[in-house]
């Protein structure tokens, strides 16, 4: 079950199978304040480490495309919770305005 939901976001390799992989219980922390905060840490952490989400940096709707992903991997969102988790991941991991 574990690996099942880990799909394309294993792009920094970060997630792994066993108990080493396993969330820190302050990992929430690796993320930053603002509104969705709660929902990301509690949905994401499930499957993989937090780090996973704080290394990748994508537009609003390739954030929707990943929680589709992650969706039909198993992850359980309501369409409220979905528009939640996609503007909090926009608005922190969005492309670098640099």
């Amino acid at each position: 079950m574990l690996l099942s939901c880990l799909g394309p976001l294993l792009l920094t390799g970060l997630a792994r199978g066993d108990e080493a992989a396993a969330p820190a219980a302050d990992s929430a922390s690796a993320l930053p304040e603002g509104e969705g905060r709660a929902l990301v840490a509690r949905v994401c952490s499930q499957c993989h480490s937090l780090e996973v989400v704080v290394g990748v940096r994508l537009m609003r709707r390739q954030w929707e495309a990943k929680i589709d992903q992650m969706l039909a991997k198993g992850a359980k969102l309501s369409d409220e919770e979905i528009d939640l988790a996609a503007d909090y991941l926009a608005r922190n991991f969005g492309p670098r305005t640099e």
